[in-house]
């Protein structure tokens, strides 16, 4: 298992179902803004990484196995690259979440739309200022970006464009739409770290 071994494509195609297994298993708990094919594309990289590793003659039973972890793995790391806030702001805000205790919260700090009597189903007060302070960080941290980055990212998340679209409208390519995105997504990070 030393070194690169060769990949061919009769090996991505006996492994390519385990990869739409696993995208096919974890959309449904995601987003709506985090595409299928995006989850492809990382999942096959970590096909390809476990293919490079393993020589054709050493794979054996389990190393179905092997790929479905190469390929989650390669799915985590793609969608940790695609989340705006940093890994502690994240933590930050699930605990938040699950604290219970009881807060005062003043109508001024409700979102304008919500500012209504609520019914028993509706979120609490509490719940609708963090969201309210959450989007207004954002919405300022996406304003710091450069213009090409924050049109990337405003069509990207909000609009729910794809960036195969982005990159034809920008007349550049997919690549390159990629890192402007990759780019665009750790500074916002960064922007939301300094902000928390």
């Amino acid at each position: 298992m030393t070194g690169q071994h060769e990949v061919s494509a009769a090996d991505v195609a006996e492994y390519m179902p385990i990869v739409h297994q696993v995208v096919g298993a974890m959309l449904p708990r995601l987003p709506p803004n985090v595409l299928r094919d995006d989850l492809v594309a990382a999942g096959t990289f970590g096909l390809l990484d476990a293919l490079r590793r393993q020589a054709a003659s050493e794979r054996g039973a389990e190393f179905g196995w092997y790929v479905r972890v190469r390929v989650r793995g390669a799915i985590f790391d793609e969608l940790r690259s695609q989340d705006w806030l940093s890994r502690r702001a994240r933590r930050r805000f699930a605990s938040e979440e699950r604290t219970t205790g009881a807060a005062v919260v003043g109508i001024e700090d409700l979102p304008e739309e919500r500012r209504t009597i609520a019914d028993d189903g509706a979120l609490t007060p509490e719940t609708l200022v963090c969201e309210h302070s959450e989007a207004a960080a954002l919405a300022k941290a996406v304003e710091r970006l450069p213009v090409r980055e924050r049109n990337i990212i405003t069509q990207h998340y909000f609009d729910g464009v794809q960036l195969r679209s982005i990159a034809r409208d920008l007349g550049v390519s997919e690549p390159r739409v990629s890192q402007l995105h990759a780019r665009a997504v750790a500074r916002l990070r960064e922007y939301l770290a300094d902000a928390a």
